[in-house]
């Protein structure tokens, strides 16, 4: 039997992309973004929310967790039950605990690093199944009391800092303010529990009490012929258990197990993570269509102009099952191609995903893929066929349909499909799916570019940050402790630091400028204070000499004083007096937070000064948001944003100086993502500016699409009728006439269409808040409909004039 397809039709399919550029890059550029975004976006999340955990048996590793049902967050201070789960279950063996701690390495002849390390129980090391390259792990013995500091370290650790040699085993090491001998060298790649490269031991307390203690993460392995079900049928019943004997603490405690890597990623819920894939498949589903119908379009104007040859191929003997299968094939090469630099795109994004996601001190997890796994190979295998089935095979069997029989009765006359109402429906559609759908995709692409135009407006060049905080050991210390600590060591390195000539100065907030919590307040007896739910805006403590650290003027009355720390003194931004207080007098209102999510209201707060808003940008001023500046004390806090001025140079030159100081005061105080202020700024764009390019690419896409849709529509619609254009020409109707009548027509599609579009677009627009038809929204949908309304009468106007010039004999011998 002869095969239906061939290689042949492989290089026929070639030969056709060669032969119509234009088609093959239009259409080859909209599969391939939005194939890469679709992709891209499946791969990402589905490695982070199905991953594979690179471990003997790592699909049966699970984790363990208290839920607290009233507050509706986890509970993470669980060493009491881990300490009875340990006992008690035996659906899950192995069950260890860890918690993550950034120390300082110290190591004599090297400056001072920040070390991700875990505090973890030695069973729950074990748990990973992984010898040791050199050494032990940990051991039951190393968590009795009084017995000497060890630690395990990674592979990248022992090359680094011991240049890969033995000896490393029984070297001391200082990490905080504790000495450890290393006891252990983990293989390369290891990163267990998360993306760790050293271990210490967690003693696991058996008199601990309930709900006390440090935050934990728990997990373990399930045991032979266990499911994640009888799992969570064993705990559930462990847990009415404790909540009878504890009822204080533990009455609103559901104990639940999930899978491993869940409560690492700050996922709480075994079904959510599917159905929010299933969510971004079908937007992105719904763009990749969108694309779709497009180059079908154009495909359809292709293959509906190869009428006459189909005509005389199946007059040959070719039947239409071969024909169909022969224009598939031309589809699948174009899909193919497109879709292999899809995939391309979409490596690079994952690449991009996971630097925005994991910064390089947090660290990526060691399960995390940088490239795209079996099971997107075979998404994007399908996707393709799916896509070549829908520009390919749909037009096919439209245009070897029911005219097929008489297009071969007129091979004399002319063989042109008979496309009438179908071509006006496709005209109407086209243009209608594009006023609709392309302005929310440029909407959605522009709303990202104002965030990313933002800079600050103080010398950030200038300035040295870093995330600093007070840690203790997991069986002792207090927040009270954590406090102390923190503020004796910040005292210290400001007197330190002073003595410094290169530095101009020290303070800090307790977050990043241009990052800070949101929360809602009212305005006491102000015009404002009706509107209901209060206002939004952003709140943070900072030191006394903040403004005047970052050189930030006030505007209105005063700036913060020392004193004020004890005081209900704020200060507030100019987009604070112009957004929330409508332009009106700042200095001297009060104000406080709502109540909100069970928070008792706050006294009242007074405005004492104005300062300039931090961050500008000149693309919408308005943008900027407001801002409440309350004063603290240093000793107040257990951790902080901390950044001092660097005069001259490149500040980052400092960081080794500042390693230095900061352990020689308390090595305890962690040091983390130490860098200028412009790096953490360019960490937090690069999201804002993936969404805008991903959205921006889409909406080009269509874009292009829809306007060579709609040109190749028009243009064949006024081609295919040059005969009758000819022959009314020669018998002598007025040019004029004419064009006015092929115009017409046209205007008549297209203006129905763009109606059709604003019409979709009306109905729509209460789902989106009524964002559509205001702001940018009601300047984007007319300019879409001009646009393509535009498109399209220049299409017909070309094939309209060549139309005009014709012979009247050459008009009557037209195919």
């Amino acid at each position: 039997m002869r095969k239906l397809l061939s290689w042949m039709d492989v290089k026929l399919g070639l030969r056709m992309l060669v032969k119509h550029p234009g088609l093959s890059l239009i259409g080859g550029l909209g599969i391939a973004v939005t194939t890469a975004i679709s992709t891209g976006s499946f791969a990402f999340f589905y490695s982070h929310l199905y991953p594979h955990v690179p471990l003997p048996d790592g699909d049966r590793l699970v984790a363990l967790e208290n839920w607290d049902v009233k507050r509706n967050n986890e509970e993470r201070r669980s060493m009491y039950d881990v300490a009875i789960w340990q006992r008690e279950m035996r659906e899950v063996q192995e069950i260890g605990a860890f918690r993550s701690v950034s120390r300082t390495l110290i190591v004599p002849g090297r400056a001072a690093e920040d070390a991700r390390t875990a505090e973890i129980t030695p069973t729950g090391l074990q748990v990973a199944r992984v010898p040791p390259l050199h050494g032990r792990l940990l051991g039951q013995q190393d968590v009795q009391p009084g017995v000497p500091a060890v630690v395990v370290i990674g592979h990248a650790v022992w090359e680094s800092v011991f240049s890969g040699q033995s000896s490393a085993i029984g070297a001391d090491i200082q990490l905080g303010d504790r000495v450890h001998t290393i006891v252990g060298v983990m293989p390369e790649g290891f990163g267990f529990p998360m993306n760790h490269e050293y271990w210490t031991p967690l003693a696991i307390a058996t008199n601990a009490r309930p709900r006390g203690g440090p935050a934990l993460f728990v997990f373990g392995r399930l045991a032979p012929g266990a499911t994640m079900e009888s799992a969570q049928t064993e705990l559930t019943a462990i847990g009415h258990r404790i909540r009878a004997a504890s009822p204080a603490t533990h009455a609103d405690v559901k104990p639940q197990v999930l899978p491993y890597t869940y409560p690492l990623i700050d996922i709480q819920d075994v079904a959510g993570p599917g159905l929010f894939l299933a969510q971004v498949q079908i937007f992105m589903s719904l763009a990749l269509g969108i694309v779709c119908v497009n180059v079908a379009v154009l495909v359809y104007a292709r293959t509906a102009a190869r009428h006459g040859e189909i005509a005389v191929r199946t007059a040959l003997g070719a039947s239409r099952t071969r024909v169909v299968g022969q224009l598939f094939v031309e589809a699948l090469v174009l899909t193919a191609i497109s879709s292999a630099a899809g995939l391309a795109l979409a490596q690079f994004g994952m690449r991009l995903g996971n630097q925005i996601m994991y910064t390089e001190s947090a660290g990526a997890p060691f399960w995390a893929r940088d490239g795209v796994a079996p099971e997107t190979l075979l998404y994007i295998a399908g996707l393709t066929a799916l896509v070549a089935v829908l520009i390919g095979v749909i037009p096919a069997l439209q245009v070897t349909g029911r005219g097929m029989h008489s297009s071969l009765r007129d091979l004399g006359g002319s063989s042109r499909a008979r496309l009438g109402s179908t071509w006006t429906v496709l005209i109407v559609a086209q243009v209608a799916v594009t006023v609709a759908a392309l302005p929310a995709l440029t909407a959605l692409a522009w709303s990202q570019v104002p965030d990313a135009a933002s800079r600050p407006a103080f010398a950030s060049q200038e300035f040295l940050a870093m995330a600093t905080s007070a840690e203790t050991q997991a069986t002792g210390g207090t927040d009270d402790v954590r406090t102390v600590r923190f503020g004796a060591f910040y005292t210290e390195l400001g007197r330190r630091l002073a003595l410094e000539p290169e530095v101009a100065g020290v303070t800090l907030s307790d977050d990043l400028p241009g990052s800070e919590s949101e929360v809602v307040l009212e305005v006491e007896k102000h015009p404002s204070a009706s509107a209901s739910g209060g206002h939004s805006v952003r709140i943070s403590r900072v030191a006394p000499n903040f403004f005047e650290t970052l050189d930030v003027p006030t505007v209105a009355g005063r700036t913060l004083r020392p004193d004020d720390a004890t005081t209900n003194a704020v200060m507030v931004n100019e987009a604070f007096v112009a957004r929330v207080l409508g332009g009106g007098a700042a200095v001297g209102t009060r104000i406080r937070l709502l109540a909100e999510a069970g928070i008792q209201p706050t006294g009242w707060w007074e405005i004492t000064g104005v300062v300039r808003d931090l961050y500008v940008n000149s693309m919408d001023p308005g943008r900027m948001q407001p801002a409440v500046y309350r004063p603290t004390d240093p000793g107040s806090l257990a951790g902080a944003f901390v950044a001092m001025r660097i005069r001259g140079g490149d500040p980052e030159r400092f960081t080794p100086r500042l390693r230095e100081v900061a352990a020689g005061i308390d090595p305890a105080v962690r040091l983390a993502r130490v860098g200028t202020f412009d790096s953490y700024r360019e960490q937090e764009q690069l999201a804002v500016r993936l969404v805008a390019v991903m959205f921006g690419l889409v909406a080009g896409a269509v874009l292009l699409l829809s306007a060579a849709g709609i040109y190749a529509m028009m243009a064949f619609a006024v081609a295919s009728r040059r005969r009758e254009i000819g022959i009314r020409a020669a018998l002598g109707a007025d040019r004029r006439q004419v064009l006015a009548g092929i115009f017409g027509r046209a205007l008549r599609q297209l203006a129905t269409g763009a109606v059709a579009g604003l019409v979709l677009v009306a109905l729509s627009d209460p789902l989106t808040g009524g964002e559509m038809l205001a702001g940018r929204g009601a300047v984007l949908l007319p300019a879409m409909a001009l646009v393509m309304i535009a498109t399209g009468l220049v299409a017909a106007y070309g094939p309209a004039r060549r139309a005009l010039r014709i012979q009247p004999t050459d008009a009557l011998r037209q195919d």
